[in-house]
C-alpha cells in the first residue's frame, strides 16, 4: 500500500490502521521556505512548561517530524521517541528511519497541542505544537508565550489567547 501523502510504503494492516515499518521519511532533511519552524529555550533550569515550540508546515507526519528531529539535531542529540496528538496528525506510523536512525511515534488521542520529543531514550522535552494554518503573527506570539519562564498556560490556552484555532 502507498501513503498518499508521503508516497512511501506503508503497511496500514496492523495496529488500527497504523504504519508499522521503519523507512525513510518524505522529505528528510528538506526545511520548507518561510518563518522560523522552531524556537527552543536551552537552560539548565527549564523554567516554564515548555521546552519549545514548533511550527510545522503541515499535518504530514512523515514530512514534518523528520524536519523537527533535523532542527533540533544540532541542540539536543539524537531525538528516539516523538510523542503527538493523533487527533491533530491523523494516522500514523509507529515509527520513522530519520536521518540512519529508528525514531518512534506515540500517538495520544488528547487534543493538548503539544509535542513530546525524548532524546536518547532519557531526556523528554515538551513542545507547544502551533497549528500550520495559524496567521504567523499568531504563531510567533504563541511561540514566545509558550517559551516565556514563568509560562504556567497550557498550550491551549496559549494558542486561544493568540487567536489560533485548530483547522
Amino acid at each position: 500500500m502507498t501513503d498518499a501523502d508521503s508516497g512511501t510504503d506503508a503497511d496500514t494492516g496492523t495496529d488500527a490502521g497504523r504504519d508499522t515499518g521503519a523507512r525513510p521519511a518524505a522529505g528528510a532533511g528538506r526545511l520548507a521556505p518561510g518563518p522560523a519552524f522552531l524556537r527552543l529555550e536551552i537552560t539548565p533550569r527549564r523554567e516554564g512548561l515548555f521546552d519549545g515550540a514548533w511550527w510545522p508546515y503541515s499535518h504530514h507526519i512523515g514530512v514534518e517530524v523528520p524536519r523537527l528531529i533535523s532542527g533540533l539535531a544540532g541542540y539536543w542529540g539524537p531525538v528516539t521517541r516523538v510523542g503527538v496528538d493523533s487527533e491533530a496528525w491523523g494516522a500514523l506510523p509507529t515509527r520513522l528511519m530519520v536521518e540512519g536512525r529508528v525514531v518512534r511515534i506515540d500517538g495520544y488521542p488528547v487534543a493538548d497541542d503539544t509535542a513530546l520529543v525524548t532524546r536518547d531514550d532519557r531526556e523528554l522535552f515538551s513542545l507547544l505544537v502551533v497549528p500550520p494554518e495559524a496567521a504567523p503573527e499568531a504563531a510567533i506570539a504563541a511561540m514566545a508565550r509558550a517559551l516565556s519562564p514563568d509560562n504556567t498556560a497550557a498550550a491551549g490556552a496559549i494558542l486561544r489567547e493568540a487567536g489560533i484555532r485548530r483547522g
